[in-house]
Order: C-alpha cells, then sequence, then structure tokens
C-alpha cells in the first residue's frame, strides 16, 4: 500500500534540494529559428567560443584551437516533430585556414558557468546527431565536471523525433563557492580501432536543476499545447510511463497554476486515464507524477483543448479553428484607414495595434480603402463581417491576411486596377502560413496577381468563397507587356507534416489561370510536400489553365468545370512532375464534371479530363493517378451535380445580400454567358483588364453604401445587439459575450454570429404579412421547387417561388426551406426576429 503522505514528502525533499530558483532551460537555436517552448534561445555564432548570459547565469561554450563550434539544423525534424532537439551547436575540426577537415579523434566542447549558488545542482543536455548522413556511426560520449569524470558510455541519437528517443546526459555536482565558475566537459571517446562518420557530436539543449527525464512521464496524449483535441466522446489520457514507475499521480484541472502546485493527485496503476463532458470553452491542464522506489518525481504541467467546429458548417481540415473565442470584443466604428498611426476604431487598430484573441464585430458599413498592405499577426481573432450594417463591408486598394486559428467570414476585398501604382501588394486575401484557420463566405475580386494565396499553411479551409474576374492584361511588373496574369489562387496546404488543407464549395469565375495551382512545396528533406483536398467547386470561363501545380497527395473530388467563352483548353486537372525534389506527387481524381460550351458533360477520363506533365528530368516511378483517396475530407462531400447547384445558391459575402458584382458573377455562371470586354484585346470573352472595362459595374456600381449602426444597437457593448439578448432572455446592460448561456459549447457571442450568419429578417412584427422571393436565395433552382417546414408561432406557405408568413407570436424562429430541381436538393435556413411589440 503507498502511502501518500510519505510519497508527498519526499517529494518534497526531492524538490527543494536542486536549487531550483536558478533553473534555466537553453534551446541551442539555428539562425533563430524556432525555440523550443518554456526555453530561452541562444544562437551560437561560429567560432571557438561563444558566451551568453540567462538570468542569473554567465554560459561560456568552448572548443579546441583545432576546431570550431557551428550551429546546425535538421529542418524536418524542427518543422515537422521536436525544434528543441533538431538544431544545436557541433564541433567540427578545421584546417590552419579555417576550412572544415574530415574528423578523427575525440571532439570537446567546454561550457563554462558562472552565478550558480553554492549547493546541489544538475545539468541535463541533449545529444541528437542532426546532420544527414544515413545511419551515421557515431562515438559514445562522456561528460567530466570540474576535471572529473561523472558519466561515460552516452549514446547519440540520430535525427530523433521526439525527446524522449533522443540522446541525453544528465549529470548532478555540488558548487562550493559562488564566485568560482564550474567547468563541465563534453567529449566524444572513440572506440580504439573503430571507424566512424565523424567524431563530432551535438548539444542541443541545456536544462540546468531540472528533474532527470527519465524520471518523468512524457510522450502525452494529447500532446503537450494540442488546442484541437478529439474529445467529442471523451479523452483517454496516457503517456509513456518512467520505466521504474510503480505508480503515477495525476492531477487534473482547468487552472494552470492549481494544477502545477496541486498536492494530492489520483493514485493510478496504469498510465491512462478517461475523462468525459470535457468543454471546448476550457483550457485543461494535467500533470502527471511517477513513482520510483518510493520517491514522487513532479512531472510537469501539460495543457490541451477540446475542439469543436468553428461554427456550424464549417468543414475540412480548417473546421476546427478556435478564433476569438472566450476573449475581448473589438467594435469596428470608422471606415477611415491609418497605416502609420491607426485610430481606435478603424478596421486596421484591431488587427493590427490591439493583441490576444478577440472578435471583431462592425458597427459600420460601407468601404475601407486600405492605404498599404494589411495582416494580422495574431492567432486566434474572428472577424465577423456577418454583424456588418448595410450590405456589408468591403476592402480595397491593398491585400488583407488572416493568421492561424482565425476565423474570417462574410468580408469583400476588391484590389482595383489602381494598386499597380504603389505596387505594395498586388494579390488579394491570404491564408499564408496559417494553421488551423477558415474563410467562409468571403468575396475577392479585381486582383492584378492572384486573388488568394495559401503557401505553407496547414490545416486550412476555403469555403464558400467566391473569387472573380482576377485583372488579366493588368501591368503586372514582373511580366512583360501583354502578359495575362489573371489567376485565382496559389494554394498551398497540408505542409510541414499536416494531414490535409481543404479547398469546397468556392466559386471561381472569370480567371485566366491558376483555378486553382497546387503549390504543395518540399519538405525539408527537399521531397515533395502538400495535401490537397480540392472538392465540390465549382469553376466557370477559365483561359488557359484551370488546375494544375503539384503536391504530394491531391484529392480532385466532384468538382464543377463549366466552360466559357474564354476557355481553351479542356483539362480541368493537369498534375505537373517538374523534377524539384524527390518522392513522389499522386492523386486521387473521382466525380467531376465538365460541362462543354454546348451543354454536354464530360465525366473523369484520363487524358480527356485530366492528365499528367513530365519536365525538367523528372523520371515517373509511381502511379500518378490512384484508385482510392489518401485522407479523408472531415466534410460531407456532395455530387458535382449537386455542388454545381448548391454553390450558385449560396457562396460570397452575401450575410446581408449580395453585391452588384457577385449577383452578375453567379447569373453569368448559371447561364454561361460574359458581359464584359477586355480593354487591351479587346475581346468580349469575360476576362477583364481593369474594373473599369465595358461591361464590368466597376466600384460605383457595386451598389455598397455607407451603414451606421445606432447608438442603442449594442448597450454593454459585448457584440450582441440588444434585441437580441431581449430575445434570448439575456440581460442587455451586463455583457455576456463569453458566456454559454445554453450549454451548446458556443458562447453567446458566437451563437448570435451564427444566427447572423444565415439568412435573417430582423424587427419583424406580430401579425405582419411578409414574403421572401426565394430564387433570390436560391440561384442555382431556377426551376426549383420549394418545400417549407413548419416552425411553431409563424403561418407560411408557398406559392411558385414566393414564400409568405405571418409571426403570430415574439422572439427568434427558424423556417427550412428545401428547394429541387433536377433530382437535387438544397436546403437553407432562414432566422426570424420578431419584436415584443405588437401591429
Amino acid at each position: 500500500m503507498i502511502d501518500f503522505k510519505t510519497l508527498f514528502s519526499a517529494s518534497l525533499l526531492l524538490l527543494t534540494g536542486m536549487g531550483t530558483a536558478y533553473a534555466q532551460r537553453i534551446d541551442l537555436d539555428n539562425g533563430s529559428r524556432k525555440t523550443a517552448d518554456g526555453f530561452s534561445s541562444w544562437v551560437v555564432k561560429e567560432g571557438r567560443e561563444a558566451s551568453a548570459r540567462f538570468g542569473n547565469l554567465q554560459l561560456t561554450l568552448s572548443t579546441s584551437a583545432d576546431c570550431r563550434l557551428k550551429s546546425n539544423w535538421w529542418k524536418d525534424g524542427v518543422n515537422k516533430y521536436n525544434c528543441c532537439i533538431n538544431d544545436g551547436v557541433t564541433v567540427q575540426a578545421v584546417d590552419d585556414s579555417g576550412q572544415r577537415k574530415p574528423s578523427s579523434g575525440g571532439k570537446t566542447i567546454r561550457l563554462t558557468v558562472s552565478g550558480l549558488s553554492p549547493g546541489r545542482h544538475s545539468l541535463q543536455a541533449y545529444h541528437n546527431y542532426v546532420d544527414g548522413e544515413p545511419s551515421a556511426r557515431l562515438p559514445l560520449l562522456a561528460v567530466k565536471v570540474d576535471g572529473r569524470w561523472l558519466l561515460r558510455g552516452i549514446s547519440q541519437s540520430q535525427r530523433a523525433e521526439k525527446a524522449s528517443a533522443a540522446g541525453r546526459s544528465y549529470v548532478e555536482f555540488s558548487v562550493k563557492r559562488a564566485d568560482r565558475p564550474v567547468v563541465i566537459e563534453f567529449a566524444t571517446i572513440p572506440g580504439r580501432g573503430e571507424s566512424y562518420t565523424n567524431t563530432g557530436f551535438y548539444i542541443n539543449s541545456l536544462e540546468f536543476d531540472v528533474t532527470a527525464a527519465d524520471r518523468l512521464a512524457h510522450d502525452p496524449y494529447p500532446t503537450d499545447g494540442d488546442f484541437h483535441a478529439a474529445a467529442d466522446s471523451g479523452i483517454t489520457f496516457r503517456w509513456q510511463a518512467a520505466k521504474s514507475a510503480s505508480a503515477h499521480i495525476c492531477h487534473f484541472g482547468t487552472d494552470s497554476l492549481t494544477v502545477a502546485d496541486g498536492t494530492g493527485g489520483e493514485l493510478l496503476r496504469t498510465a491512462s486515464f478517461t475523462r468525459r463532458g470535457l468543454s471546448p470553452l476550457k483550457t485543461y491542464y494535467w500533470r502527471v507524477d511517477e513513482v520510483i522506489d518510493g520517491v514522487t518525481y513532479k512531472g510537469k504541467v501539460w495543457s490541451f483543448r477540446p475542439r469543436r467546429d468553428a461554427f456550424p458548417g464549417a468543414e475540412g481540415y480548417g473546421r476546427y479553428a478556435i478564433g476569438g473565442r472566450g476573449g475581448m470584443v473589438y467594435h469596428v466604428t470608422s471606415l477611415d484607414d491609418d497605416p502609420i498611426n491607426p485610430v481606435p476604431g478603424t478596421f486596421r487598430y484591431g488587427i493590427s495595434r490591439l493583441h490576444g484573441p478577440r472578435t471583431i464585430v462592425f458597427d459600420v458599413g460601407g468601404v475601407i480603402a486600405l492605404k498599404s498592405r494589411l495582416t494580422c499577426s495574431d492567432r486566434f481573432v474572428t472577424i465577423a463581417g456577418q454583424t456588418t450594417p448595410g450590405l456589408g463591408i468591403m476592402l480595397r486598394s491593398h491585400p488583407f491576411g488572416m493568421a492561424g486559428d482565425g476565423i474570417t467570414r462574410f468580408l469583400r476585398l476588391r484590389l482595383g486596377h489602381e494598386a499597380l501604382h504603389d505596387r505594395d501588394g498586388l494579390d488579394g486575401m491570404g491564408m499564408a502560413g496559417n494553421d488551423h484557420s477558415i474563410m467562409d463566405h468571403c468575396s475577392i475580386s479585381w486582383t492584378i496577381d492572384e486573388a488568394f494565396s495559401s503557401r505553407n499553411a496547414r490545416h486550412i479551409t476555403l469555403q464558400r468563397t467566391l473569387i472573380s474576374e482576377t485583372l488579366n492584361v493588368a501591368g503586372h511588373p514582373n511580366y512583360g507587356k501583354g502578359m495575362k496574369h489573371g489567376y485565382s489562387a496559389t494554394i498551398g496546404g497540408g505542409e510541414g507534416g499536416a494531414q490535409g488543407s481543404s479547398f469546397h464549395h468556392n466559386l471561381l469565375a472569370h480567371n485566366e489561370g491558376r483555378n486553382w495551382s497546387m503549390s504543395g512545396g518540399l519538405d525539408g528533406s527537399g521531397a515533395y510536400d502538400g495535401h490537397h483536398d480540392m472538392f465540390n467547386n465549382v469553376v466557370y470561363n477559365w483561359g488557359h489553365r484551370a488546375c494544375d501545380g503539384g503536391t504530394h497527395e491531391g484529392q480532385f473530388v466532384a468538382n464543377y468545370y463549366k466552360m466559357g467563352p474564354a476557355t481553351t483548353q479542356p483539362f480541368l486537372l493537369v498534375a505537373q512532375l517538374e523534377g524539384t525534389g524527390s518522392g513522389t506527387q499522386s492523386y486521387f481524381v473521382a466525380g467531376n464534371l465538365r460541362e462543354n460550351r454546348d451543354g454536354s458533360l464530360t465525366r473523369d477520363r484520363e487524358g480527356e479530363t485530366y492528365r499528367y506533365t513530365l519536365s525538367h528530368g523528372q523520371k515517373l516511378s509511381w502511379e500518378v493517378f490512384r484508385r482510392k483517396p489518401f485522407f479523408p475530407s472531415l466534410a460531407r462531400v456532395e455530387t458535382a451535380e449537386t455542388a454545381y447547384r448548391s454553390v450558385l445558391s449560396d457562396v460570397g459575402c452575401n450575410a446581408q445580400g449580395l453585391d452588384n458584382h457577385d449577383r452578375r458573377m453567379i447569373r453569368e455562371t448559371l447561364l454561361g454567358t460574359a458581359s464584359t470586354t477586355g480593354s487591351f484585346d479587346g475581346v468580349a470573352d469575360g476576362l477583364i483588364d481593369s474594373e473599369t472595362d465595358k461591361g464590368c459595374e466597376g466600384f460605383d456600381g457595386l451598389d455598397i453604401a455607407p451603414a451606421v449602426r445606432p447608438t442603442s444597437w449594442d448597450t454593454d457593448g459585448d457584440g450582441i445587439p440588444d434585441w437580441f439578448e431581449r430575445a434570448r432572455g439575456w440581460d442587455a446592460s451586463t455583457p455576456n459575450n463569453n458566456a454559454d448561456s445554453d450549454g451548446n459549447s458556443y458562447t453567446d457571442l458566437e451563437d448570435y454570429l451564427n444566427w447572423m450568419a444565415l439568412p435573417h429578417f430582423i424587427g419583424l412584427h406580430v401579425g405582419e404579412k411578409q414574403q421572401i422571393a426565394l430564387a433570390t436565395y436560391f440561384a442555382g433552382f431556377p426551376n426549383g421547387r420549394f418545400a417549407v417546414t413548419p416552425s411553431a408561432g409563424v403561418d407560411v406557405t408557398i406559392k411558385g417561388s414566393l414564400l409568405t408568413f405571418t409571426p403570430r407570436a415574439s422572439g427568434l424562429s427558424t423556417l427550412e426551406v428545401t428547394a429541387t430541381q433536377d433530382g437535387v436538393s438544397f436546403t437553407r435556413s432562414f432566422n426570424l426576429h420578431v419584436a415584443e411589440t405588437v401591429r
């Protein structure tokens, strides 16, 4: 029987005997790249000696006169696995001119430490060899402290992916005088008669006064810092126990300090336990202490958060984006823009000057003329364009980019030809470098470079977004006169070890090329990277390029490509194998349709609708087109026929209604027409060169006018208007944006945002007849039949495409309407707010 009092007393003795006030963790980095959480960075410059100060400690690394110190890294290891153990400082032999020479004989790195207090101390160092020689033969390491060998026979690991598999040394020593430095020597001891790939070694990190890693629990699941943990049905927590552990003591909670300082805990005999009913609105912390020979070794505090859809209808690999959930609310009250000194109330101020999780709501609608590129650098930001009055918000003149764990919805960006004059970004909106982000129901047009890009992204979704009329021959500064560059999108995604990124239910209309251009890139080893999931998109009137580029694994499923007057090549997908990397690039192609100019349909056929090309000496040694998908889509994938009608019915920035441009794009896609003429070539094929070209509405014809919310709209400033709070029975004078009043795991603010994201009608009155022209909301069903699901408190009838309803009670209600045509059905919800006053 284990006695808790005895265990806790032993733990206290252990923890207080090492001078932990001086604990320092130092990550030896390469070129200021990623630094491990909880560590300080030290980039050691090439040379024989380097020094740095960390708190009270002064550290100096040095080596012998015939050697040099040099930082290096394993790029894939840092980017995909563990950044602490996959870079570091090594020792290399050099000749009289300072050039590297073959390594022979033992090598030493000397660490001189000043500032340690008198008493017992420890040093833990990792030794993971990151150079690229496969199966390198490496000598053993030894460690000497103040001239005395304390440790021998330490094996180096080679490109280990996690710390628990990495080579490691741990020494304990005493300091008698604070003014006397401690000298610690790390050295390789080559075996007599043995040959080695390299007699040098690496130090990846230094940890003073920590418990030895082999006495601690490690490799937890969920991984530390996983804010998208799969917990829908609960989580079974597990970890790799210390080898000699006879029991485990678990501490679990939602307060990090309580878990870190907690005593007692739950005694476990196995290295796992299960918890259910966890909330995605909370961050959880847990700690596992290991019991070894009657002594308790206090573990690290790990954290995680259960995942949850960013909003109802979020799908794909970015569906679990957190956005500003639980953070502050920022109100945009001005359409002005000042890139040098952003003013509170402007959109730029909310993006660039505030920090921390936040939701941006709009009290004004209209056009924001950006005066320079605007990029969000903070994670956890929601841009809630559905809160905008009038016809919504539109950015123009310069590009906008979002950040990781971001949610961007119902935002327009129309760049315009004027952007060419200052050349401060010629693209539109982007998710470059994002991880766990989603962009939904946005509209992007009139860009000079590509309208959308997401290079080097992981776990992202672009959905229900309308990309249209990229300017074709617009004088792009990187190309010659007359060069066609009306490009939709270069999509990176699923890179750096991520499983996938998703592009679905988007409409790409009147764009010359890159519909899409896959940019999988290369991983750190030079192998083809990228995992692209492209499904249920509608593409109309491309020019000489539809979908092309390259990725390691691509899924091209149930897309609908409709040829238009500008279309000059018939292939929907061209896999370009360009010989730039090692490894493979393969695709799963299924269920796609090409609508030809005569209205006939062509289904997938290699050599007719899709193919591959080889260039730059690429040698093909694999199967390019596979018969099975590579990864799940994390979405409900429709047929191409269904997607065509679904997308045309619900795409773009439409929360407040479509502007004139997007209405034209949908209409021309449906009818297979083009109404514009390019000013450069004079051809009426729908590919424009300027937003002022013949047939294009231009900025003046969008019908987007300034609009302002009344000052009484949101009394408590929590982002939720008073009328919604009253309808839900909440107190409109007390902020409750981060509460979860109905227990549905969405905050009260998110409940409002989700309500506003659907077609909605506000301020209705009991007994007052209303009508909805359903053709406006079901453009993909021009000859559709409509049916409505009855809702309590609302009398409703449908005649043709006209829905008539009369509210019989105040409050909030929803009508569900289904359109059906040619065997395809699509359902949309209409939210109603009926005021308390009776007419």
